[in-house]
């Protein structure tokens, strides 16, 4: 839960700080195999790829890769220029159950 909690606390920071966006829609639902958060804006968006290769740029997205990691979760970030940004971060079921028995 934690770890939910605090990747979508970074990417609304994030949404809030970068993108200039007008809109920004937080899911979360559950899924048969287990749980996904999506959020996503209508913001300016950003090259992907030339983020993640500066490494004084895009800490908080390696954060948010790295607690998903961390727990068997994964993270996934879709961003045109100019059309906004998703970020989609999915908690496996076996990974909720684990954690949930310590």
């Amino acid at each position: 839960q934690l770890v939910v909690y605090r990747v979508a606390q970074e990417a609304l920071s994030n949404a809030a700080r970068h993108s200039g966006a007008a809109h920004v829609a937080v899911t979360l639902r559950p899924r048969a195999d287990g749980v996904e958060l999506r959020i996503a804006d209508d913001g300016r968006g950003f090259e992907f790829d030339l983020v993640q290769r500066d490494p004084t740029r895009g800490i908080g997205l390696r954060n948010m890769r790295e607690r998903l990691a961390s727990i068997g979760g994964e993270f996934e970030v879709r961003s045109v220029p100019g059309a906004g940004t998703t970020l989609t971060a999915s908690v496996p079921s076996a990974a909720l159950r684990r954690l949930a028995t310590g």
